[in-house]
């Protein structure tokens, strides 16, 4: 065990720890949050709460332990071994103290602790350990190969469900999660849906709910496009059915916070520069695309039905106008917000009471600014612009236009999921906040040097 030990955390007296056995170590962790991550994209980890433990005295869903220990114990080892932090390496893991004085304001510090944590260990904390662990070429590699798979299989799924009507995930498995009686449990308090699971419109995918399952998905667009371009030459028509799989679910999934996530994609696209000399292309498949999907009329139909819902009187666009009432709540909670994880019980007396309250405003920066308040809020969007302006520098300076395209297109993918937080709370979706995060991190590695640290 003493061997073992000075082997991973070499002491002052040893002399640091040398290259090969740093390599495996990073490989092996940065492995391991690449997994991580690609669970959660391909299988609904949170069905598992039916499954509790007791911790304490209070019932745990048993996927807690699997998920969150080894996320948790990975993060201690690279905050261990780490020597030397970068300025965007230190603000990165300072960041969640932002939300501190809203969490010290909060009327259930406790329950805010833990919303804050469960965002910093799912989104955060894989997205800094790819961030301080992965060198470029890794990062590509592990995206690549480890993740795009997961996403095209999450694709055709969603559209097998379409055609056959069914989903083996979820199908008869969305039963209501039993309560705890217990409503001061620190670690667990589940709330029951207020949209009925027999309601929830196909394609579910992975996820369980449309939203989430095509905001996850939207990402790795730019990527799709990118590996078209830049990918092996022997595998051409696979890639490109790949792509035509992951953009038919886009637009057949019928979200339309994901069809203006698109929208804006292509035209983010255009101002990095991205892809100029396959626009005309992009522009013929889409058109293609949708030209065939409006041929069939099951498709049609489908789209059709969604697209004439892009008015204000539709109920769930009137409910995301309504909701905006809430913010009044920052009258009083403005510049530290009510706490993490406090918008439920903070802004109900504040929603209309002849409408039905969901517990949440279906826009996450709405959400944020209200629980962690206008300053934090401005602090994180200080953040994200000069973490991506450093980033972008350094893009400018790479000679190689297909590693410099690759930043680009994480960018732009990052941006696409960004923008359909608009839509929903991705930040309390599992999948949804660890991509963001991750995909933010992986951007980030452009920052290091081409080899690594």
């Amino acid at each position: 065990m003493a061997m073992t030990a000075r082997w991973i955390f070499p002491t002052d007296r040893e002399a640091p720890m040398n290259p090969e056995r740093a390599r495996v170590l990073n490989s092996g962790m940065l492995f391991a949050v690449v997994l991580f991550w690609g669970l959660h994209l391909g299988y609904p980890v949170h069905q598992l709460q039916h499954i509790r433990w007791t911790l304490f005295g209070y019932l745990v869903p048993v996927y807690y332990f699997f998920t969150v220990l080894p996320m948790v114990g990975i993060a201690t080892v690279v905050l261990a071994l780490k020597r030397h932090w970068t300025k965007w390496e230190l603000i990165w893991c300072l960041l969640p103290l932002i939300c501190l004085p809203g969490i010290l304001q909060s009327d259930d510090s406790v329950w805010s602790v833990r919303q804050c944590l469960s965002w910093v260990v799912r989104g955060l904390v894989p997205g800094g350990i790819i961030f301080i662990v992965a060198h470029r070429k890794q990062a590509e590699s592990q995206l690549v190969h480890g993740i795009y798979p997961v996403i095209i299989g999450a694709s055709l799924l969603g559209l097998m469900e379409l055609y056959f009507d069914h989903n083996p995930l979820w199908d008869k498995s969305l039963t209501p999660i039993p309560v705890t009686a217990q409503p001061d449990n620190p670690f667990y308090r589940p709330v029951p849906p207020p949209i009925i699971p027999s309601t929830i419109g196909r394609p579910q995918g992975t996820q369980g709910n449309r939203i989430p399952y095509a905001a996850v998905l939207v990402a790795f667009l730019p990527i799709g496009l990118w590996l078209l371009k830049y990918g092996e030459k022997g595998s051409y028509w696979a890639r490109l059915a790949a792509l035509g799989a992951l953009f038919s679910i886009l637009l057949l999934a019928q979200v339309r916070a994901v069809w203006v996530s698109m929208v804006a994609a292509i035209l983010l696209m255009h101002v990095v520069r991205l892809h100029q000399d396959l626009r005309l292309r992009i522009i013929a498949g889409l058109l293609v695309g949708v030209g065939i999907f409006l041929a069939f009329p099951k498709t049609r139909d489908l789209l059709w039905t969604r697209l004439s819902s892009f008015r204000f009187t539709e109920r769930s666009i009137q409910a995301r106008i309504e909701v905006l009432q809430t913010v009044k709540v920052l009258r009083e909670h403005g510049l530290w917000g009510v706490g993490f994880g406090q918008f439920p019980t903070a802004c109900k007396p504040y929603y209309p009471r002849t409408l039905v309250w969901n517990n949440t405003p279906d826009n996450q920066y709405l959400r944020w600014t209200i629980e962690n308040g206008v300053l934090a809020f401005g602090l994180l969007l200080a953040f994200f612009v000069g973490l991506i302006r450093a980033g972008w520098k350094r893009i400018q300076l790479m000679p190689d236009s297909r590693q410099a395209d690759f930043y680009k297109s994480l960018l732009v993918g990052w941006a696409s999921i960004a923008v359909t937080f608009l839509f929903f709370d991705g930040f309390y979706w599992a999948a949804c906040n660890m991509t963001f995060w991750c995909f933010l991190g992986l951007f980030a590695v452009c920052l290091k040097p081409e080899r690594g640290n």
